[in-house]
């Protein structure tokens, strides 16, 4: 337990794979030390409590952990994905603006989670239907026609419609098909775009999971603001 150790490490991380989390395991397996890890919609959490080893000891499985997970580590405390965002964006001073398709509010719902989210969050769109990201965020229509709705193109030009307003620091949209069936476009159930946007330019990324509908809605959410956080610490 953590009450009865003598020191304790945690560290957040996002979507550590099998063999990056056996490597940590052969590192924490020392008399006196263990290590906890619960992982959900790829969101990570790994406890690393020090019973009875050395401090040297300990230390050196942290920083070995630290080597193998590397820029995957997005904080070493106890805290979320949003609050970081949050944080993050406060102490730059910048603005947050979100638009989304197959994640209906997520996105904006967790930074809203967050108590100070109001000195960020600008404004937030669930632009759901075609009209509406044509109306809303000035996405073509043609792009749309070309490339179908759930596309790195769509996903881009949301982004850009945000940024249209000169207030506006930072972008987040997200686009895909979260199924259960495809779209009219045949877009596989499971991939999404993510669009993650500044003044600096506009990056759209490609995600595919092989999940049930809501499971795959909540795993693009996590993957938005975790690339969020990567490129507001880079603004």
């Amino acid at each position: 337990m953590i009450e009865t150790c003598k020191n304790y490490c945690v560290l957040k991380a996002f979507d550590i794979d099998g063999d990056m989390l056996g490597k940590c395991r052969e590192l924490a397996a020392v008399d006196g030390v263990s290590l906890e890890c619960k992982q959900q919609n790829l969101d990570c959490k790994l406890t690393l409590v020090n019973k009875s080893a050395s401090d040297i000891v300990f230390q050196k499985i942290l920083d070995g952990i630290l080597e193998i997970l590397k820029s995957n580590v997005y904080a070493n405390y106890d805290t979320t994905l949003e609050q970081c965002v949050i944080e993050n964006a406060r102490s730059k001073g910048a603005k947050i603006a979100v638009a989304e398709s197959l994640t209906g509010g997520m996105i904006c719902s967790r930074l809203v989670n967050v108590p100070g989210s109001s000195a960020v969050l600008y404004e937030g769109f669930v632009t759901y239907d075609v009209s509406s990201k044509v109306r809303r965020l000035h996405v073509k229509l043609a792009t749309i026609e070309e490339f179908g709705v759930a596309s790195e193109e769509v996903a881009y030009e949301m982004a850009h419609g945000l940024l249209e307003n000169n207030e506006i620091d930072f972008a987040i949209s997200t686009t895909g098909c979260a199924g259960p069936g495809s779209d009219e476009y045949d877009t596989p159930v499971g991939l999404s775009y993510i669009g993650i946007g500044s003044r600096n330019g506009i990056e759209v990324f490609d995600t595919f999971f092989d999940k049930e509908r809501n499971e795959i809605r909540k795993c693009v959410t996590n993957t938005a603001l975790y690339l969020a956080l990567k490129n507001i610490k880079e603004l």
